[in-house]
């Protein structure tokens, strides 16, 4: 099936409105939207009120025209901020799963806490480590899940991985509550995760790339086999890739956890 044989009626027609007011400078009124979208008056009445009260569209009290609304404003360069952010990862992961021979990816962080392939990158005719586009990574999934765990706060981060017995995905995989602790606390205090066949029989190096408010919106992570990533090179990966994500964090319009977090200077 196609994406749009799962498309809600509802928010289909919410889209239509907010084109529709897009297009318009001075605004439409309730009437005229409904016109325009080919939706009943009631449907458009309800629908105006919630979006209204999401601050998606405003009402002019004196001409009842409907208008696009603030939060759109600050929805939108959020947007903007990572689509620059994926641009600029695949501008540096490119040519480096040619000069380092490894697989490469860029996954977004998802609302339930989760990340999600959106790009990969290969090694052009070597051997390489395949990636699924919309593969999904959880907590304690690999590097990338380490990272995870490490944008949660503390404590959350604590009771998660001591809520239930971690997974033993292979006989390298964390399954001790402390010694996950640790893990994550080392992701915290140097940037980036890595993964010794952990997850499954390959190396892994996952980074963060943070937004404005210092939230992470995108995971870097490089792949490999062991013999193409070994052990002994993880760390010196993991720094470079920690360099480069903090470089695509500056230029996207982000900032780290630390400074998003510290008080503004008067």
């Amino acid at each position: 099936m196609s994406p749009s044989d799962y498309r809600v009626p509802a928010v289909v027609t919410a889209a239509a409105v907010l084109r529709e007011l897009s297009e318009r400078p001075d605004g439409a009124t309730q009437t005229e939207l409904a016109r325009a979208v080919k939706a009943s008056k009631s449907t458009m009445h309800n629908l105006l009120a919630t979006l209204e009260a999401e601050r998606f569209v405003r009402r002019d009290p004196r001409t009842r025209a409907y208008q696009l609304g603030p939060e759109l404003i600050s929805l939108g360069s959020v947007a903007e901020q990572q689509m620059k952010a994926v641009q600029l990862a695949a501008e540096a992961l490119a040519p480096l799963a040619a000069s380092e021979r490894l697989s490469f990816a860029i996954a977004h962080h998802t609302p339930d806490g989760g990340a999600q392939v959106i790009e990969r990158f290969y090694p052009p005719r070597d051997v390489h480590v395949g990636i699924t586009l919309g593969a999904r990574f959880g907590r304690f999934e690999g590097a990338v899940g380490k990272c995870l765990l490490a944008a949660l706060p503390e404590a959350e981060a604590e009771r998660a991985i001591r809520r239930r017995k971690l997974p033993g995905y292979t006989e390298n995989s964390i399954t001790d509550a402390d010694d996950m602790a640790a893990a994550v606390a080392q992701v915290r205090e140097r940037g980036w995760a890595v993964s010794a066949q952990e997850l499954n029989e390959v190396n892994a190096v996952a980074v963060p790339v943070f937004g404005a408010s210092g939230e992470p919106v995108l995971y870097l992570l490089a792949l490999g086999l062991v013999d193409q990533l070994p052990d002994e090179q993880l760390g010196e990966l993991g720094s470079r890739l920690h360099g480069l994500a903090e470089e695509i964090t500056r230029r996207s319009g982000g900032a780290s956890p630390v400074a998003a977090a510290a008080p503004a200077v008067s």
